[in-house]
Protein backbone atom coordinates (compact mmCIF):
# COMPACT_ATOMS: atom_id res chain seq x y z
CA UNK A 1 0.00 0.00 0.00
CA UNK A 2 2.84 2.36 0.45
CA UNK A 3 4.41 1.89 -2.33
CA UNK A 4 0.97 2.37 -4.22
CA UNK A 5 0.60 5.62 -2.15
CA UNK A 6 4.43 6.91 -3.62
CA UNK A 7 3.42 5.77 -7.21
CA UNK A 8 0.58 8.12 -6.83
CA UNK A 9 2.48 11.08 -6.11
CA UNK A 10 4.77 10.61 -8.36
CA UNK A 11 2.16 10.22 -11.08
CA UNK A 12 0.84 13.75 -10.10
CA UNK A 13 4.31 15.27 -9.36
CA UNK A 14 6.39 14.13 -11.88
CA UNK A 15 4.92 15.77 -15.36
CA UNK A 16 4.67 18.67 -13.72
CA UNK A 17 8.07 19.00 -13.54
CA UNK A 18 8.37 18.82 -17.62
CA UNK A 19 5.66 21.68 -17.43
CA UNK A 20 8.72 24.89 -17.12
CA UNK A 21 9.84 23.31 -20.05
CA UNK A 22 6.59 24.31 -22.40
CA UNK A 23 7.48 28.01 -21.80
CA UNK A 24 5.10 30.58 -20.15
CA UNK A 25 3.72 31.49 -23.47
CA UNK A 26 2.20 27.93 -24.24
CA UNK A 27 1.59 27.79 -20.83
CA UNK A 28 -0.99 30.76 -20.71
CA UNK A 29 -2.19 29.92 -24.30
CA UNK A 30 -2.87 26.16 -23.43
CA UNK A 31 -4.20 26.04 -19.60
CA UNK A 32 -7.53 27.06 -20.42
CA UNK A 33 -8.25 23.88 -22.99
CA UNK A 34 -6.28 21.13 -20.55
CA UNK A 35 -8.15 22.87 -17.63
CA UNK A 36 -11.36 22.08 -19.48
CA UNK A 37 -10.86 18.55 -20.55
CA UNK A 38 -9.35 17.24 -17.33
CA UNK A 39 -12.38 18.23 -16.12
CA UNK A 40 -14.31 16.99 -18.77
CA UNK A 41 -12.36 13.44 -18.58
CA UNK A 42 -13.48 14.04 -14.19
CA UNK A 43 -16.93 14.10 -15.38
CA UNK A 44 -16.40 11.32 -17.97
CA UNK A 45 -15.01 9.17 -15.27
CA UNK A 46 -18.32 10.05 -12.99
CA UNK A 47 -20.33 8.71 -15.78
CA UNK A 48 -18.52 5.87 -16.24
CA UNK A 49 -18.02 4.59 -12.99
CA UNK A 50 -22.21 4.92 -12.86
CA UNK A 51 -22.79 2.93 -15.89
CA UNK A 52 -20.27 0.09 -14.66
CA UNK A 53 -17.48 0.36 -17.55
CA UNK A 54 -14.88 1.02 -15.40
CA UNK A 55 -13.84 0.99 -11.88
CA UNK A 56 -11.95 3.62 -9.58
CA UNK A 57 -10.17 2.03 -6.81
CA UNK A 58 -9.71 4.53 -3.63
CA UNK A 59 -5.83 6.31 -3.45
CA UNK A 60 -4.68 8.60 -0.75
CA UNK A 61 -7.88 9.11 1.76
CA UNK A 62 -10.32 12.00 0.16
CA UNK A 63 -8.71 11.30 -3.21
CA UNK A 64 -9.33 8.66 -5.72
CA UNK A 65 -6.85 7.18 -7.75
CA UNK A 66 -8.31 8.27 -10.59
CA UNK A 67 -7.47 12.17 -10.08
CA UNK A 68 -3.12 11.49 -9.50
CA UNK A 69 -3.81 10.36 -13.26
CA UNK A 70 -6.31 12.89 -14.45
CA UNK A 71 -4.50 15.77 -13.19
CA UNK A 72 -0.45 14.51 -13.57
CA UNK A 73 0.61 12.66 -16.93
CA UNK A 74 -3.03 13.66 -18.60
CA UNK A 75 -3.50 17.43 -17.95
CA UNK A 76 0.72 17.44 -18.81
CA UNK A 77 0.57 15.32 -21.89
CA UNK A 78 -2.58 17.60 -23.17
CA UNK A 79 -0.93 20.65 -22.84
CA UNK A 80 2.78 18.90 -24.54
CA UNK A 81 0.17 17.73 -27.04
CA UNK A 82 -1.16 21.01 -28.17
CA UNK A 83 2.14 22.36 -28.20
CA UNK A 84 3.11 21.03 -30.86
CA UNK A 85 0.47 19.85 -32.64
CA UNK A 86 -2.02 22.69 -32.49
CA UNK A 87 -2.93 24.42 -36.01
CA UNK A 88 -1.78 21.40 -37.94
CA UNK A 89 -5.14 19.21 -37.57
CA UNK A 90 -4.35 15.78 -39.30
CA UNK A 91 -0.88 15.70 -37.08
CA UNK A 92 -3.32 16.12 -34.44
CA UNK A 93 -5.06 13.65 -35.18
CA UNK A 94 -2.99 10.92 -36.05
CA UNK A 95 -0.29 11.54 -32.88
CA UNK A 96 -3.50 11.29 -30.78
CA UNK A 97 -4.97 8.29 -32.32
CA UNK A 98 -1.30 6.64 -31.90
CA UNK A 99 -1.16 7.67 -28.56
CA UNK A 100 -4.18 6.10 -27.93
CA UNK A 101 -3.91 3.30 -29.26
CA UNK A 102 -0.73 2.48 -27.86
CA UNK A 103 -1.98 3.30 -24.17
CA UNK A 104 -5.25 1.36 -24.79
CA UNK A 105 -3.46 -2.03 -26.83
CA UNK A 106 -0.39 -1.74 -25.82
CA UNK A 107 -0.46 -1.79 -22.06
CA UNK A 108 -1.49 1.43 -20.29
CA UNK A 109 -4.99 -0.07 -19.19
CA UNK A 110 -2.80 -2.84 -17.92
CA UNK A 111 -1.09 -0.60 -15.67
CA UNK A 112 -4.12 1.33 -14.89
CA UNK A 113 -5.37 -1.72 -13.17
CA UNK A 114 -2.38 -3.31 -12.24
CA UNK A 115 -1.49 0.17 -9.66
CA UNK A 116 -4.99 -0.42 -9.08
CA UNK A 117 -5.56 3.08 -10.74
CA UNK A 118 -8.47 1.84 -12.74
CA UNK A 119 -10.22 -0.94 -14.88
CA UNK A 120 -12.16 -0.86 -18.04
CA UNK A 121 -14.27 -4.30 -17.62
CA UNK A 122 -18.16 -2.97 -18.92
CA UNK A 123 -16.57 -1.73 -22.10
CA UNK A 124 -14.33 -3.03 -25.01
CA UNK A 125 -11.08 -1.56 -26.06
CA UNK A 126 -12.40 -0.53 -29.43
CA UNK A 127 -15.15 1.03 -27.21
CA UNK A 128 -12.88 2.94 -25.16
CA UNK A 129 -10.88 3.96 -28.03
CA UNK A 130 -13.59 5.94 -30.24
CA UNK A 131 -14.51 7.46 -26.06
CA UNK A 132 -10.79 8.61 -26.60
CA UNK A 133 -11.05 9.78 -29.98
CA UNK A 134 -14.32 11.54 -29.57
CA UNK A 135 -12.69 13.33 -26.56
CA UNK A 136 -9.58 14.60 -28.51
CA UNK A 137 -11.69 16.28 -31.16
CA UNK A 138 -13.67 18.04 -28.51
CA UNK A 139 -10.64 18.99 -26.78
CA UNK A 140 -9.20 20.25 -30.46
CA UNK A 141 -12.01 22.24 -30.87
CA UNK A 142 -12.03 24.05 -27.36
CA UNK A 143 -8.85 25.07 -28.17
CA UNK A 144 -9.52 26.01 -31.24
CA UNK A 145 -12.56 27.96 -30.14
CA UNK A 146 -10.19 29.61 -27.38
CA UNK A 147 -7.57 30.65 -30.00
CA UNK A 148 -10.09 32.11 -32.45
CA UNK A 149 -11.79 34.73 -29.70
CA UNK A 150 -8.26 35.50 -28.20
CA UNK A 151 -7.34 36.57 -31.71
CA UNK A 152 -10.72 38.42 -32.41
CA UNK A 153 -10.47 40.25 -28.85
CA UNK A 154 -6.64 41.53 -29.86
Amino acid sequence: MKNRKLIYIALLIVPWLTVPLLGRNTLKKYLPAAIFITTFTKALDLFSEKKKWARFYKGIPHLRSENFFIFGPYMVASLWMLKFTFGKFPLYLISNLILHICFIYLGGTKLLKRYKIASFEGITKFQYLVIHFLRGLIFYGFQFINNFSQNTRS
